[in-house]
């Protein structure tokens, strides 16, 4: 059984983010981490924001993220993981697949996605 979902949108995300209870895309929430949402969604689940530290002078850095099956929403690897727009997007996809065709899966026990 298969803990993400399958959405065709991020509208569609944040809508089972919010009909769950949960606050990841909340204005305050956004505001706070200035995060801005990616649009393309790959493998039905996976999508990828952006985020920068407004009290630093650091670039914009990009996290990939997973919604869940219960309107949870997942970091995969770790927050601000790549330097690069390009790079995100390309493991995003890489991510999206792998779950998509059951070679990476989410071990309930450690919390984290892994490769079969």
């Amino acid at each position: 059984m298969s803990n993400t979902s399958n959405f065709n949108s991020i509208s569609q995300i944040k809508r089972a983010n919010e009909n769950a209870g949960r606050y990841f895309f909340s204005p305050s929430t956004m505001r706070m981490f200035n995060c801005r949402v990616h649009d393309a969604v790959y493998g039905g689940c996976v999508f990828v924001t952006s985020e920068r530290n407004t009290h630093t002078t650091n670039p914009r850095a990009f996290t990939i993220r997973i919604a869940m099956s219960d309107g949870s929403i997942n970091t995969y690897g770790g927050f601000g993981d790549y330097s690069t727009r390009y790079e995100a997007h390309s493991e995003a996809k890489f991510v999206g697949q792998a779950l998509l065709d059951g070679r990476m899966t989410y071990n309930t026990d450690t919390y984290k996605f892994e490769m079969k």
